[in-house]
């Protein structure tokens, strides 16, 4: 079961970073996108962690 929910994590979270990657390809790098790419990042940090504890 947790590793359904950390692969669903997984996935989610390549599709954030393709989503941001499109909106700074289309917008440029602005304070939303700098939001995208921290929500991004603690994310990864976060599945990482939870990983680790096993």
């Amino acid at each position: 079961m947790a590793d359904e929910f950390t692969n669903s994590i997984k996935n989610i979270l390549s599709r954030l970073e393709a989503i941001t990657e499109q909106v700074v390809k289309e917008q440029g790098y602005t304070e939303d996108t700098e939001k995208l790419k921290v929500l991004v990042e603690l994310t990864r940090e976060q599945v990482q962690n939870e990983n680790s504890g096993r």
